[in-house]
């Protein structure tokens, strides 16, 4: 009855599209926005993590992981929720920016020197 008497999907993309605005501003003023970038719909927003060459990096994609959960957010995607307010956009705007400031001096100096412990390997992998 949600989806028939209020507005959840509209909700649901309006609240997307303010957190990919938020993640891509937050990208460019950080000075990594070829190396995160959000892809897919509002309402289901992925990113990208390229190294210094723009290469897809599951190290950087760690660090990233690692710096969001430190500010709060665990943001293996971007994926809103009816219950998601601008409160709660704002935070994970907020913590992706601080998470971005880690990200650029890695880029600087290496990342192997903000990582703690192992890089994430990706799901779909060969079994070895």
């Amino acid at each position: 009855t949600a989806y028939r008497d209020e507005d959840v999907v509209g909700h649901l993309y309006r609240q997307g599209k303010r957190l990919r605005d938020g993640v891509t501003a937050a990208a460019r003023a950080a000075g990594v926005e070829k190396q995160v970038e959000c892809l897919g719909r509002d309402c289901a927003v992925l990113f990208t993590t390229r190294d210094q060459d723009g290469k897809p990096s599951q190290e950087f994609r760690t660090l990233f992981l690692q710096e969001c959960i430190r500010r709060g957010v665990l943001a293996p995607s971007f994926v809103v929720s009816y219950s998601h307010t601008d409160r709660d956009i704002d935070m994970t705007i907020e913590a992706v920016a601080g998470a971005l400031a880690i990200y650029r001096k890695a880029l600087e100096n290496g990342v192997e020197g903000y990582l703690i412990g192992r890089p994430v390997k990706p799901v779909f992998r060969p079994y070895a």
